[in-house]
């Protein structure tokens, strides 16, 4: 579905001599309905190459190819469709809604643009989406600012799903949480993957999660793919030592 071919991306920083290599010459592709979790640590190159994957970025080189074509060669219609075939999931809850809206008008901006939905349509699907991600029937008159930091995830989710997405590519998407809340939504993410199928890109700092949620985990250190590896419950399979390195730190949690 989503093939990366030798990608990178430079930024010039101001007042340096030297470009900065945030995507260095990476490789990789998502096969349909897998869970596929990248590992790294701030500054690494995670969120630049999310954006790549979505179109938000053009790269310095290389190609992101979306069921064979080059979304970098995408315009118009294409490129709109091409937005709600791959939603990204930002790790900033609050601030990717926007403060003036309900959570009802939220959700039903991405359905209202993607979707021929009639009025009477449009509510069960925002009901049927708010029951998914077990949040009461009452929160679509909310705000942003009224709503918990794991409400807030949660309704973004909503709202990504509400395009009916191919590819869900969640950046941090569980940072910052308290621990029983983070828990909570990484099992829901689970359930909503197997009852949809759907494809999911998770990025996180935390190899533990990565663990728990993937089958195949990559992990990424100064714009490389260092490691990516199918995961089916031990951690044998990694070999770099820096990875390595993050299993000794999570070693008291894995059991």
């Amino acid at each position: 579905m989503i093939k990366v071919n030798n990608l990178s991306k430079e930024f010039h920083e101001q007042g340096a001599r030297n470009e900065l290599l945030a995507v260095d010459h990476v490789n990789f592709s998502l096969q349909d309905g897998s869970f596929c979790a990248l590992v790294g640590e701030s500054g690494s190159g995670k969120s630049t190459l999310a954006q790549l994957m979505c179109g938000l970025l053009a790269p310095s080189s290389g190609e992101v190819l979306f069921d064979g074509k080059n979304i970098a060669l995408y315009r118009g219609k294409q490129k709109q469709a091409l937005r709600s075939k791959i939603q990204l999931i930002l790790q900033d809850g609050k601030g990717a809604m926007d403060p003036r809206f309900t959570v009802h008008e939220i959700i039903a901006e991405p359905i209202r643009n993607f979707r021929k939905l009639t009025k009477k349509e449009e509510e069960q699907e925002i009901a049927e989406l708010l029951t998914m991600m077990e949040l009461p029937e009452e929160i679509k008159l909310r705000k942003a600012h009224e709503m918990s930091g794991g409400q807030q995830k949660r309704v973004c989710i909503a709202r990504a799903l509400a395009a009916q997405p191919d590819v869900l590519i969640f950046d941090e998407a569980v940072s910052g949480l308290d621990v029983l809340v983070r828990k909570h939504i990484l099992d829901l993410l689970k359930r909503l993957h197997q009852e949809r199928k759907m494809t999911c890109f998770f990025i996180t700092h935390d190899l533990d999660v990565a663990l728990y949620l993937a089958d195949r985990v990559m992990v990424m250190r100064c714009g490389k793919i260092i490691e990516d590896r199918a995961f089916h419950g031990s951690t044998d399979c990694f070999t770099h030592s820096y990875t390595k390195l993050l299993l000794h730190s999570i070693a008291p949690y894995l059991g």
